[in-house]
């Protein structure tokens, strides 16, 4: 059983300030906020949060958001298409070319010019938000699991 900490007012103020800063966006919904051992935010609609969680026993609850550690939010991949799905204007947002995806589920890195400063980014292919991954010295670092990994995408 996992042990999960309900985000109180000020530390979801916390991790707003924090997307907004790398995404130019925050979450308009209003779901509470949970954070396990792994630092991981998961989130759930505020309807279940009144239940007192206390007397289930709970593996996982809710939609795995972020990886949360040093003041830096890593969003999952269903994270990432939730942020642009609810916000018109996020940044950092890298579009992928046929060529640059088919390298992306194959699992290797990739190198393509997206400014100087190292960040996470979100990277989208035509309409489709692919996930989050960390762009370092003209390197994509690809972060996508195995499991979604393959090669006929397209």
């Amino acid at each position: 059983m996992q042990n999960l900490t309900i985000l109180n007012t000020r530390r979801i103020k916390e991790f707003n300030r924090v997307l907004t800063k790398q995404f130019g966006a925050i979450l308009q919904e209003n779901y509470a906020y949970f954070l396990n051992e792994k630092s991981r935010i998961f989130i759930i609609n505020r309807d279940i949060a009144n239940v007192d969680l206390n007397k289930l026993k709970i593996d996982k609850i809710g939609l795995y958001f972020a990886e949360y550690k040093d003041n830096q939010a890593r969003l999952s991949k269903e994270g990432a298409q939730l942020l642009v799905q609810e916000n018109k204007n996020v940044t950092n947002v890298i579009e992928l070319d046929e060529k640059e995806i088919k390298q992306y589920f194959a699992g290797t890195d990739l190198q393509k010019d997206c400014g100087k400063e190292s960040k996470f980014i979100l990277l989208q292919y035509k309409n489709h938000v692919l996930g989050c991954a960390k762009y370092k010295e003209n390197t994509i670092i690809n972060f996508l699991p195995k499991i979604h990994r393959g090669e006929v995408i397209i």
